[in-house]
């Protein structure tokens, strides 16, 4: 499946303000209506050792007596529960959540309490459900299945099972069952909402590690400022690019500059955005289409003569890739090489200066 943007991640992102509740209804919404995607939940619940028997119905946010409400709720053919979901992107754990849930299934079938969570939050969200079960029962949850993908544990050694898997690793599984069966509707379905989880995934504040607070990152990333600064120096003193007019416009995704390359006028600087989700370099282009000077850059620009340049509509935006393992003067001298490139890319006819590079290497 492609994790390019669906509609629904789009939609989602753009107007829900709690993307979780969107993601229930799609997921509920999916079960419900498709016998091979229940299927799928079914043999992934046998897979981590708990044989639930068929799913027969699916419903979403179904409280019962006592106001515990999951996600959603999964029905044998007599009407009974033996089967809670909850999902999760990086929301935290309500106060019943898992200890309440788990003391409404069924004690005398096999049963399941499944959560679904992003890949990258597995390991800590299992801590912590595994925290809350001791500090309630004083027991030690250990996993029990060989299944890398899925945490399984028993609860209290009956058979009701508490189990931890990631959004890919369920939608996967049911859009394999769903293209087995010949659902269509459901594959569909499946790739919209797989759309959306792997955007909240990359969207999302990951856990900290401890290396990750050390003085080394912070240290590079306030070098960067200097380096954008610096190229741009050296552009303007080669001819090939001014600022005439122009100013520092930190934006959103990082620090940066409009300059005049070869007459288009564009953002450079630090793009975290891009460098998170498309190349490994924290320096971009920006060519705007709502500008007229941009015009003939961006019919010049294209992936063969750019590489890893990315469209998005009218926007292009061009990578600056770093050398590693060098100086910063060859660092500085190769971010300008790049520039020039674009340039003359843009306009054949800009002549190297004798202040660039590249006349200085030739």
């Amino acid at each position: 499946m492609p994790s390019d943007k669906t509609l629904l991640a789009h939609i989602t992102l753009s107007l829900a303000t709690h993307p979780e509740n969107i993601a229930v209804e799609a997921l509920g919404h999916i079960l419900a209506s498709s016998e091979a995607s229940r299927r799928a939940l079914q043999d992934l619940v046998r897979t981590a050792a708990a044989d639930i028997g068929p799913i027969a119905e699916v419903r979403t946010q179904a409280s019962d007596e006592e106001g515990i409400r999951p996600d959603l709720a999964g029905y044998d053919e007599r009407g009974v529960k033996h089967v809670f979901i909850e999902a999760k992107f990086w929301a935290g754990l309500t106060e019943n959540q898992p200890v309440k849930y788990l003391e409404r299934l069924p004690k005398d079938k096999p049963s399941a309490l499944l959560f679904v969570a992003p890949a990258q939050r597995r390991e800590t969200l299992w801590a912590e459900l595994q925290r809350r079960v001791k500090d309630a029962r004083g027991i030690d949850l250990r996993p029990d299945t060989t299944e890398t993908r899925i945490r399984s544990a028993a609860v209290d050694g009956g058979s009701r099972r508490l189990m931890l898997t990631s959004w890919k690793h369920l939608l996967d599984r049911m859009a394999s069952q769903s293209s087995a069966a010949a659902d269509s509707r459901a594959e569909a379905d499946i790739r919209q909402l797989l759309g959306l989880t792997q955007q909240e995934d990359a969207d999302a504040f990951l856990p900290l590690r401890p290396e990750e607070l050390g003085p080394e990152f912070p240290r590079r990333i306030r070098r960067l400022p200097r380096l954008v600064n610096d190229a741009t120096t050296r552009a303007c003193e080669a001819g090939w690019a001014n600022v005439k007019g122009l100013i520092v416009t930190p934006l959103a995704v990082g620090y940066g500059r409009y300059i005049r390359i070869s007459g288009a006028v564009v953002w450079f600087g630090v793009n975290f955005h891009r460098w998170a989700q498309h190349r490994d370099t924290p320096l971009w282009l920006t060519v705007y289409g709502k500008y007229k000077s941009t015009k003939r850059a961006r019919c010049r620009l294209n992936p063969e003569n750019s590489p890893g340049l990315i469209a998005s509509g009218d926007d292009l935006y061009v990578p600056i890739d770093l050398p590693t393992g060098v100086e910063y003067e060859a660092v500085l001298d190769a971010v300008v090489s790049r520039l020039e490139r674009i340039a003359r890319l843009i306009d054949p006819d800009v002549a190297p200066s004798p202040e660039t590079p590249i006349a200085r290497k030739s």
